[in-house]
């Protein structure tokens, strides 16, 4: 989105940020979520229906007139958003002319780059400040603050038939995803949409490639059991957010014997997400893709601390 934002700026047109700045109760999308509305079309989202309605109307006037605004729009029954939800959310609305551009590249700059930046918005307009800021989001005398920091990178083992359906959908997620395999007619960049980086390496020297840590996902599906194992055995001990593999319950068995029979923890071997994915009946490599993606949203919501008073369908 933001690469699109600064797109119309170089040509020298407005462009109007929208960001859900707070939410209570059941709404249709939490603090952080945006929309960027231009004078043809739109790009993000704030949550749909007859909220994002009045956000556009919104913005379409602060393209003819510049400035910003915030407004709080009520999802209770007979509300201004027309829900029976209940709660309640505010949106930021800020016009940006072309010389808010400089900001916009660096914003994005720290987010391609994994670096630590804090975003800075009011009605006044956009600043970034380079470092490390706050812990999370907030919102308080109209100044909406966020921090920028590296997204979750998640290291795929395995690019057959699921990983390639499953790569462009976590890139689509926000996941960083880096594809490693060990076949060379696979391991290739184009394959993989929206991929950061694809490694050509070695199942059985995953250190020799890739640095793993607690704050990255793993997820495994090579060729064949025992190159599972070779992996699980050397990323486990890197303890990391997420480790999932490929499999059935009769795998698990297996994997978990010469787990125990090479002195692996007890509590990494049950940390293994194995049947990896949520249980919906998938059975072709997009459906499985699926449910895997489905399974580490949900991961991710919980450590982020996800959101409490449900969510709204705009």
């Amino acid at each position: 989105m933001l690469e699109a934002v600064c797109t119309r700026l170089r040509q020298g047109t407005r462009a109007v940020l929208c960001t859900v700045a707070a939410a209570e109760g059941s709404a249709p999308r939490g603090p952080g979520a945006r929309m960027a509305v231009f004078a043809e079309d739109a790009v993000g989202t704030v949550g749909g229906g007859r909220v994002e309605l009045l956000v556009r109307r919104e913005a379409e006037t602060l393209l003819e007139h510049g400035g910003g605004c915030v407004r709080t729009y009520g999802l209770e029954n007979g509300g201004d958003a027309g829900a029976v939800c209940g709660g309640a959310v505010t949106v930021l609305l800020v016009c940006l002319e072309p010389e808010a551009l400089p900001q916009l590249e660096r914003w994005a700059a720290a987010l391609n780059n994994g670096a630590e930046a804090m975003v800075r918005l009011d009605v006044r307009g956009l600043s970034v400040e380079e470092g490390a800021g706050a812990e999370g989001i907030a919102f308080a005398g109209g100044v909406y603050t966020e921090p920028v920091r590296p997204g979750e990178t998640l290291y795929l083992f395995g690019g057959g038939h699921v990983g390639t359906a499953l790569a462009p959908l976590l890139a689509q997620l926000d996941f960083r995803v880096v594809v490693f395999d060990q076949r060379p007619e696979l391991a290739r960049p184009e394959r993989f949409s929206g991929a950061a980086r694809v490694v050509l390496g070695d199942f059985g020297r995953v250190a020799d490639f890739v640095d793993i840590t607690p704050a990255d996902y793993v997820v495994v599906m090579t060729p064949g059991h025992e190159a599972d194992l070779a992996v699980l055995r050397q990323v486990l001990p890197c303890k990391p957010a997420y480790v999932g593999c490929m499999g059935s319950r009769r795998k698990l068995d297996f994997v978990r014997r010469h787990l125990e029979a090479d002195g692996c923890p007890q509590a990494q071997i049950q940390a293994l997400h194995l049947p990896i994915g949520l249980e919906i009946g998938a059975e072709t490599p997009l459906e499985i893709a699926v449910s895997v993606a489905s399974e580490l949203i949900a991961v991710r919501a919980a450590r982020r601390g996800g959101r409490k008073g449900g969510v709204c369908p705009a």
